[in-house]
């Protein structure tokens, strides 16, 4: 729950494209490695139904996620081959450049956001459920930690649908901010290809829930000590699994929603509605002529989680004012700069890849160029496996 919650946190704070769906592959192994470990720890209290949901939710979510994470991958990507450049601060206005992909992209990123009916709401649902199965647990010491982890796992759901809110609304609406972004062009046929193979498998994973969960419950059936999370599919079609706590239907909650989309414009044709495109400016304030500049950047739309989240990131500001010559009272610029340095990347990998580059400085020390030199390491060698293989004897 811990790295989860961190990868969707460090998501938001990030405006390389490519690097915040990086970061969404830290919060998603999280979300897998819930349900493999609430499957395991079931299994050691000898919950075995729990346990075969846990690690059903576990291997659906990874399933899932190879699904949606390489269709956004691949939306950058073509995103990418469009302006060359990864940065969303220089994007925007793309989904009328890019119709297709932006669309494709969409998906994916409902997809990842666990909205209802796609992929990674049928999986995040199960892990849940395993979740909140966990009051059965007779250690009380052990039941108190599973609202914590439903808690965690539900702050890091809603955390990532903002972040894709940003991610999508930064890079495909509103203006252009850069002359790249606007004359940008659409992916070529085969790269949109590959995208619509993995929409139709993010739809057809999360309306066909019932079948993929037999599968994998099937998987499980033949290992010592689990259960197999065998599924009733009826004709209401609930998604029914052993020591789930509630159901669900995702061709039921497809069919709702379109129901609604339906609605909206007959409900509009009967109210008598003037339906006729109207072309008008943006309201801006009171201010005429938008510009690129007068719309939100991928900054200021973390800025306020930013400012929630400040004692993880620490972020480092600098502040430059210069002013006018004549006048301290005259500001001729403002130049403000903030970074964020994982804590985890200064305090795990800095240190390991410090010693590495010493280890490594050390090492081709033994490199002199000396053909002498080489035959003395190779002596060496041979009398340290003569000695090994006579002690081993």
């Amino acid at each position: 729950t811990v790295s989860a919650l961190l990868g969707v946190l460090y998501a938001l704070m990030e405006h390389d494209l490519k690097r915040l769906l990086a970061f969404h592959s830290v919060e998603n192994i999280g979300i897998i490695f819930i349900g493999l470990g609430a499957g395991l720890m079931f299994q050691s209290l000898a919950l075995p139904t729990l346990a075969a949901l846990g690690i059903v939710a576990g291997l659906y979510h990874t399933i899932n996620h190879a699904c949606f994470k390489g269709l956004l991958f691949l939306g950058a990507g073509s995103v990418l081959h469009a302006i060359g450049t990864r940065n969303m601060e220089e994007m925007g206005g793309l989904i009328k450049r890019m119709p297709r992909t932006a669309l494709c992209f969409l998906v994916g990123a409902c997809a990842i956001s666990a909205l209802p009916p796609l992929n990674g709401f049928v999986s995040e649902w199960l892990v849940f459920q395993a979740l909140l199965g966990g009051s059965a647990i007779p250690q009380p010491e052990v039941a108190v930690i599973m609202p914590i982890a439903v808690a965690m796992l539900a702050l890091t759901s809603g955390l990532a649908a903002a972040c894709f809110v940003k991610a999508f609304g930064i890079t495909f609406l509103a203006i252009p901010r850069s002359r790249e972004a606007e004359h940008a062009h659409e992916a070529p046929r085969s790269m949109q290809i590959g995208m619509a193979v993995l929409v139709l498998a993010c739809a057809g994973l999360g309306l066909a829930p019932s079948f993929a969960v037999r599968a994998f419950g099937s998987a499980l059936a033949g290992l010592e000590r689990f259960a197999s999370a065998d599924v009733t599919f009826t004709l209401g079609l609930p998604l029914r699994v052993p020591g789930a706590v509630g159901e669900m239907s995702s061709p039921l909650l497809a069919l709702g929603l379109l129901l609604l989309l339906g609605l909206v414009p007959l409900g509009l044709r009967l109210a008598g509605v003037d339906r006729r495109l109207r072309i008008g400016d943006t309201w801006g304030c009171g201010r005429i002529g938008q510009t690129a500049r007068m719309e939100y950047t991928a900054t200021a739309f973390a800025e306020p989680l930013r400012r929630v989240f400040a004692e993880l990131y620490r972020p480092t500001r600098d502040l430059s004012i210069d002013f006018h010559p004549a006048s301290k009272y005259f500001v001729q610029s403002i130049e403000y700069r903030s970074e964020i340095h994982p804590w985890f990347e200064r305090m795990l990998y800095d240190p390991l890849l410090h010693a590495l580059g010493i280890g490594a400085t050390w090492t081709r020390r033994l490199q002199g160029g000396s053909l002498h030199l080489y035959l003395a390491y190779m002596t060496f060698a041979l009398l340290v496996l003569l000695t090994v293989a006579r002690w081993w004897q």
